[in-house]
């Protein structure tokens, strides 16, 4: 991703730095199975050993990163009107990226926590990602919701999955970390920060007819680009994905510690009828209540989007993140710094090595130095 300068021919902080240390948008999804506490004691109660259950979950959790990634794929060729986007959200050679342990848009497992999948990716694309994703992990959690209760129809064995979708700006608000890694040499990457922590808060509140998504997200995917073959009509009016608001709930540890409700339907619901919301309405109210207080809405690296409040936050970031052992800023300074250390000392040896190699001619005789005997 190249740096640009900004509108008025303001050099963005970041312009001369790694990649790595430019600003990012990360969307986290998470799909995680429900009453799989009770399923375990109920089986461990009638006698049965650890397999019975744990069959199920080595069926589900390897298998999250690939169904994901072809829902993914699957929505991107059903709706993206691929003439309005500058950059494609997936390759032309779908079929052998979508095989690939690799994907195009870098979706990745940030981290298994028991029974849940946390899966991470950076949004690039303003106009399909935010959108995209939301819509592949509601398709992820219908097909293991099905899956399971196709396989296991018994009431009592049938594990049910539900999704929860956020954001997070980095370095601004969260932060990125490059832990050392089991094994010598390798590293494993970690996020902290209150939209991190927000997102787990919000889980509780999913079902499997729920994919709860944050209030930033939402801005996000109203503001989206309306999909070529939209999921629902409303008149006129094309939905680029159906959202359902519920008031405010309880959030602890978040501002005022209130945070809007806001789902995608996986399954429609009497109640997904009545809390259904336009676009309009929803940025409307996120605009004026959710974030009329906030300096900064979310955004997606676009230099001509943002003004010199978000450099100065960046460049204050940057600033204090060098000084946290880990940080990625932290990462970059200790390695340039071992840079010039190593440069230094090569420069210095380089020297003494001609330093060593005068003196040594000097030593020796006329015919010597001159090859003559």
């Amino acid at each position: 991703m190249s740096a640009k300068a900004e509108p008025g021919g303001v050099k963005n902080p970041w312009a001369d730095s790694p990649p790595e240390l430019h600003p990012k948008q990360r969307i986290f999804l998470s799909i995680d199975a429900i009453g799989s506490t009770e399923l375990k004691s109920s089986l461990a109660n009638k006698g049965c050993t650890p397999d019975i259950w744990a069959s199920g979950f080595m069926a589900f959790l390897p298998e999250v990163l690939v169904v994901y990634w072809r829902k993914y794929v699957e929505a991107v060729n059903r709706h993206c009107q691929r003439d309005n986007c500058a950059t494609p959200c997936v390759p032309k050679d779908i079929t052998r990226k979508a095989k690939s342990t690799s994907p195009y848009t870098e979706v990745t497992v940030w981290k298994y926590i028991g029974d849940e999948v946390v899966l991470v990716s950076e949004l690039t694309c303003q106009k399909y990602h935010p959108l995209f994703h939301t819509l592949a992990l509601a398709e992820t959690v219908k097909h293991f919701n099905h899956e399971f209760e196709k396989n296991r129809p018994e009431p009592d064995n049938v594990l049910r999955f539900k999704g929860t979708a956020w954001v997070g700006g980095f370095p601004v608000t969260n932060i990125e970390l490059n832990l050392p890694g089991q094994v010598e040499g390798q590293s494993a990457r970690d996020f902290l920060g209150p939209s991190i922590d927000l997102g787990f808060r919000l889980s509780k509140f999913a079902s499997e007819d729920r994919l709860v998504i944050s209030a930033s997200l939402a801005y996000l995917i109203a503001n989206c680009s309306p999909m070529g073959t939209p999921l629902e009509h409303t008149g006129d009016n094309c939905l680029s994905l159906p959202m359902c608001f519920g008031g405010l709930i309880e959030a602890k540890g978040v501002k005022n510690g209130k945070h809007p409700l806001i789902w995608h339907s996986v399954k429609e619901t009497e109640e997904s009828k009545l809390c259904r919301v336009q676009n309009e309405q929803l940025l409307h109210f996120l605009k004026n209540s959710h974030f009329k207080d906030e300096e900064i809405l979310p955004f997606i690296l676009d230099p001509s989007q943002k003004d010199t409040k978000y450099n100065n936050k960046y460049k204050k970031a940057a600033v204090k993140q060098k000084k946290i052992p880990y940080s990625i800023f932290f990462f970059f300074a200790k390695r340039k710094t071992r840079a010039a250390s190593t440069s230094s000392a090569k420069s210095a040896n380089a020297a003494a090595a001609d330093l060593d190699a005068e003196k040594i001619v000097r030593r020796l005789p006329p015919s010597s130095a001159t090859g003559k005997r």
